[in-house]
């Protein structure tokens, strides 16, 4: 029979039990009647005990360097109680679109942290129960160790591999208790990825082979919509090794034995395409970004009447400020292998979304969701491009084409002009202030693009755009809360509103009795797609430059201004970053010491940033992080990822931009999209904060506040204010 893995509710996904080759195995899906599944709110791993001990947990989560595999497999492991080397970790396929599966919105953790506890506890549980059955004695009188039940009165013990086949014919308890003990959760744990890693034997998608397999590289097109006009189809098969020329969504590709083949065939074919939208260029686009903040845009949210507080103040302190189109540069450029049929497709993909690849294939072949199967590789960077499945349909289309498995590989070249790209944006930030100098209302209207369907029509998201101004009243409630609005722009991007662009809105580390948001659409023809952090990456930067320019008008420390205003838990973090710094201690000429607060997915972070200025050039010395991020379950990978969110952020605000020129990306490879490099690396220091809470994201929180702490750095040590990043070509001698 074939198996099928599935999203549960606790009670059903640890039902799923049965046997295989004498180990026991917790969260097979059963037979089940077709029809809809009902709703659940988390995911569930399988969990096989082996007959030597050795436990393999299986999770739905990408690896793409986060660590996230082995944080999850520890909170199972914890409660089965089992040592760390025991401990295995398998990626699950997917088959159809029985459950959701995606990395992203640094929620691996937050989502996982009941569930995969629960299920770790309740395997432990039959396993007592099996052991004390064969003994004769009562359960309570038993207890585990590192993968064996003992029964201390007796002196007797089983491992976990001599009970695997008993404990799995034993009905599933409907609740075990939770250990909890810290002996795995809480430490920084070897990851489990890594030897694979040193050793080179680790399979990311670049490295899959599939028997049969032959290797396409595409030709993509250069302006959004534009379609194939010409190709010297002949000359491409005449090249040695080159099997065919198939048109995929996009472009054409060139299917050849090898790789270099099919690269020497695309010379050959010499692709024209006509008939795309030139229109894109950055220079107009910025222009227009500015005209679209002269004028009201679609209210968002409006809390404590803001535009009345703005009106009647005696002291309106604004601002503007504008970041450029950024492409995530994932070291590992696209790639997909398919091996797709008449009536079915099988993938090994880099994704973050193996739900999205599994729609978009069936889509584009015809085929039902549940004759698509993926395999989620591990992936050399995300940063929230491959949440997309553009590359995976090309392979899959290039795969039935040809009649056998295609690896399909982009170019960095391809990467980078094919990009989902992070919004260009402008912002125009306003405060009212009271005597001290402390805001009493917050206005934020940002302007940017839609990330809605590709080549969507400059007019029809004019039209949106229009429409939802004169229907902004019954479409967006002037009272809302932070929550609402967070769960709400998502959904309202399809009416105009974007969340990518206008998600993050008023600055939630601080209290301010008035805060008002307005978005304007300003459309281009440039794809537009998640960026780690998202609307915070930009967000970050627009508020605590603007907080920092509201301390220095009050005449007031940074630091000291925003404790006055921050909330108790963005208090701590900012006292504590604040202190790692020595904040308010001397500093050399041309040094300066700059800080920014921003909270993300619940996780409060506070970063302070040392700058050095000399001879025309910015060099980030020292970066201090504090950050709550509510329990810990591995602090080693919490740190680096943090430091790889920091990294991340400071190469996007120092270097960090994509011009578009008729319609084009200029930027092709890493000559021109310009990487920090070791040298410009600066130290790096993560606290973090003890907490009782749940554990939330930090895959992402680390990257929004050090574009700002940089900015915020170099006034201090100069007093130049940077309002438009990228900040190194900005800086002044």
């Amino acid at each position: 029979m074939a198996e099928r893995w599935l999203v549960w509710s606790r009670r059903e996904f640890l039902a799923g039990l049965g046997i295989a080759g004498g180990s026991l195995v917790l969260g097979r899906a059963p037979a089940r009647a077709a029809g809809p599944l009902p709703p659940v709110a988390a995911l569930g791993p399988w969990i096989a005990v082996a007959p030597d001990g050795r436990v393999t947990i299986g999770v739905d989560k990408a690896e793409m360097g986060q660590g996230v595999h082995s944080s999850l497999a520890a909170l199972v492991a914890e409660e089965l109680d089992v040592a760390w080397e025991s401990v295995r970790v398998e990626t699950l396929a997917l088959a159809g679109l029985d459950r959701d599966v995606s990395t992203g919105a640094s929620s691996s953790i937050r989502t996982s942290w009941q569930p995969l506890r629960e299920a770790g506890a309740a395997a432990r549980q039959m396993l007592v129960q099996a052991a004390a059955s064969a003994w004769g004695v009562e359960p309570d009188a038993c207890r585990t160790d590192a993968g064996a039940v003992l029964h201390p009165a007796s002196g007797r013990r089983a491992g976990y591999g001599a009970l695997a086949a008993a404990a799995s014919r034993l009905p599933v308890p409907e609740a075990a208790p939770l250990r909890g003990s810290g002996r795995l959760v809480g430490r920084s744990l070897p990851r489990l990825d890594l030897p694979e890693k040193v050793r080179g034997a680790g399979s990311f998608g670049i490295d899959v082979r599939v028997e049969g397999m032959v290797h396409a590289a595409p030709a993509l097109a250069p302006e959004p919509g534009s379609r194939l006009a010409s190709a010297n189809r002949a000359g491409a098969l005449g090249v040695a090794g080159v099997l065919d020329v198939v048109e995929i969504p996009g472009g054409v590709a060139v299917v050849a034995e090898h790789y270099w083949q099919a690269r020497k065939g695309l010379e050959a074919l010499a692709p024209v395409f006509a008939g795309g939208d030139t229109s894109a260029d950055s220079d107009d686009y910025s222009r227009r970004l500015a005209e679209a903040l002269e004028t009201p845009g679609v209210l968002a949210g409006d809390a404590g009447d803001a535009a009345g507080v703005l009106a009647a103040a005696d002291r309106v302190f604004e601002a503007r400020y504008e970041v450029p189109f950024l492409a995530h540069a994932t070291m590992e450029p696209m790639n997909c292998t398919a091996r797709a049929s008449a009536d079915a497709c099988e993938l090994w993909a880099p994704t973050q979304v193996a739900s999205n690849v599994v729609r978009d294939v069936s889509r584009a072949l015809d085929l039902d969701p549940a004759k698509v199967t993926v395999h989620t590789t591990w992936m050399g960077g995300g940063f929230g491009r491959r949440i997309e499945a553009d590359y995976a349909v090309q392979a899959a289309v290039a795969s039935r084409a040809v009649g056998r498995p295609v690896k399909l590989l982009w170019s960095r070249e391809d990467d980078v002009r094919h990009d989902f790209y992070r919004p260009a944006c402008a912002v125009h930030l306003r405060a009212a202030l009271d005597a001290s100098g402390h805001p009493r209302a917050y206005a934020h209207h940002v302007a940017g693009p839609w990330s809605g369907p590709d080549g969507l029509p400059d007019w029809l998201q004019q039209g949106l755009g229009w429409l939802e101004k004169r229907l902004e009243s019954p479409l967006f409630p002037r009272a809302w809360t932070p929550e609402a609005l967070w769960w709400r722009l998502p959904h309202l991007a399809r009416s105009g509103v974007d969340g990518i662009v206008a998600g993050h809105g008023p600055p939630w580390a601080y209290e301010l009795p008035a805060h008002r948001l307005e978005y304007s659409l300003v459309p281009i023809g440039v794809r537009i797609g998640w960026w780690r952090s998202v609307g915070a990456s930009q967000n970050g930067f627009f508020f605590e430059s603007f907080v920092d320019e509201l301390a220095h008008a009050a005449g007031r420390d940074p630091v000291a201004y925003r404790l006055a205003l921050a909330r108790p838990r963005d208090r701590r973090v900012l006292e504590r970053a604040a202190g790692m710094a020595g904040w308010g201690r001397s500093l050399p000429a041309g040094h300066g010491l700059g800080v920014a607060l921003f909270p993300m997915y619940d996780t409060r972070v506070c970063q302070v940033a040392e700058v050095k200025v000399a001879e025309g050039a910015l060099q980030v010395l020292r970066v201090w992080c504090a950050l709550d991020c509510g329990r810990v379950v591995n602090p080693d990978t919490v740190a680096a990822q943090v430091e790889g969110g920091i990294l991340f952020g400071l190469t996007a605000a120092l270097h960090g931009e994509i011009h578009f020129r008729a319609g084009r990306a200029v930027e092709s490879n890493f000559h021109d999209v310009r990487l920090l490099s070791l040298a410009e690396t600066p130290d790096i220091e993560v606290a973090i904060v003890e907490s009782d809470r749940d554990p939330q994201g930090v895959g992402e929180a680390g990257t929004p506040p050090i574009a700002a702490a940089v900015a915020n750095g170099l006034f201090a040590a100069t007093g130049q204010r940077i309002r438009r990043l990228p900040i190194q070509p900005a800086v002044q001698a």
